[in-house]
């Protein structure tokens, strides 16, 4: 496996700041808000001393007025904070309080079974 250079934005106050490793993304999620309003970008990444770094952003949904019930919406964005959390574990399970029980169990299953990288001679 191959690790490449991962660069996240971490400023939670406006000036960008940024973390950089090397690693490979094993898990990624984007999840909307109930009211549409921010959406939330969940990753998980392998480090080649076996740690994992969790990062998770939440800001805008800027595709929140495709949906023509919101085009009358008094939504402002600048509203909206950006949110940042930038987490550095020795195991899956650390991030319990981040990422479902079973996904981390399918993660550590296909993890220890070396499913997660499949290197292919084609």
């Amino acid at each position: 496996m191959e690790y490449k250079k991962v660069q996240l934005k971490v400023s939670n106050d406006g000036i960008n700041e940024y973390k950089s490793f090397l690693g490979y993304k094993i898990y990624s999620t984007i999840n909307k808000s109930n009211n549409d309003r921010t959406i939330t970008y969940k990753r998980i990444y392998q480090t080649p001393r076996k740690n994992f770094v969790y990062y998770e952003r939440s800001d805008v949904n800027w595709n929140y007025w495709n949906d023509k019930s919101h085009y009358k919406s008094n939504f402002d964005p600048s509203e909206i904070k950006s949110n940042f959390i930038f987490k550095v574990v020795p195991t899956l399970s650390s991030l319990n309080n981040y990422i479902d029980e079973n996904m981390i169990q399918k993660l550590q299953t296909k993890l220890t079974a070396g499913e997660v990288v499949e290197e292919l001679d084609i």
